[in-house]
């Protein structure tokens, strides 16, 4: 079975697959808590895995993208002390099938390179390829990635997400509280928490529609949308809409990149995209 880490900022989101490709009955997320030592780290997945009626034992596996750098060790000492196991870590020299054609693809976050890898996947199963792209992943930030009807990364655009500018405008501004991130109907509020529901709201839904129509505009014809990451991103659908809005998208290019780099080849590690694809 393999197992596949997205560890991100806030949370680390957990997939599995049996042989031959087909979903494992567990898909779960953790609170990415930085206190957590290794060993805490392994007890959690053993755990979370028994709860969904998988057996710790059969993972034989490991896939992991890690944007934290802090956390990376003790997932890595996690899954030593849970499966015996040394994950594949995505970063410059692992394989992904993508050219990566920025000016600096060793900085591209290997959870844009898992974004991209699933979201040709993706329009390929649907007979979508030859049309760009554009791959809106919803977090702590909020991160665009433009991929080249040739299925080529281009480049990113990368905005503070709504929890950051609520946690902005709390920090900052004496007389306003920290607020939810909730969808709003009206832009005029009729008191400091609506109004600030709001800006955040109407304003990240601006946002959204600017870069995705900007990104267009520069890709040079219509191109299609995909979402990924925290539903709060299913309340910014931008006007043109997305081909799919899919939580786990960085799972899925997480299983892809697995089956490009064969069990027990030798893996250098790292946070990056491989420029060479």
């Amino acid at each position: 079975m393999l197992l596949a880490l997205d560890a991100r900022n806030a949370s680390i989101s957990v997939g599995a697959w049996r042989e031959g490709g087909a979903a494992g009955p567990v898909r779960f997320r953790l609170g990415a808590g930085a206190s957590r030592s290794a060993d805490e780290w392994a007890y959690a997945l053993d755990s979370m895995l028994r709860a969904g009626g998988v057996e710790p034992s059969l993972v034989d596996r490991v896939v992991l993208s890690c944007v934290v750098p802090s956390l990376s060790s003790r997932l890595l000492g996690a899954c030593s002390k849970a499966f015996a196991l040394e994950p594949l870590v995505v970063g410059p020299g692992v394989r992904n099938g993508l050219k990566i054609r920025t000016d600096s693809p060793s900085e591209l976050g290997s959870d844009l390179v898992c974004d991209a890898v699933a979201a040709r996947e993706l329009m390929a199963a649907r007979g979508l390829d030859g049309h760009p792209c554009v791959v809106v992943d919803f977090g702590s930030a909020i991160a665009f990635s433009a991929l080249s009807a040739s299925g080529e990364y281009l480049g990113a655009s990368i905005a503070p997400g709504p929890e950051l500018a609520s946690l902005a405008l709390s920090r900052g501004a004496a007389l306003l509280p920290e607020a939810r991130f909730e969808a709003s109907t009206r832009a005029i509020g009729r008191n400091t928490a609506d109004a600030m529901r709001s800006g955040l709201a109407l304003g990240f839904a601006g946002l959204v529609d600017r870069v995705v129509e900007r990104m267009a505009a520069e890709l040079g014809e219509p191109c299609l949308v995909v979402g990924s990451g925290e539903e709060y991103g299913r309340l910014l659908e931008p006007v043109r809409g997305y081909l799919s809005f899919e939580p786990d998208l960085a799972l899925e290019g997480l299983r892809a990149i697995a089956a490009l780099n064969p069990a027990g080849a030798a893996n250098p590690g790292g946070t990056g995209g491989d420029p060479r694809g």
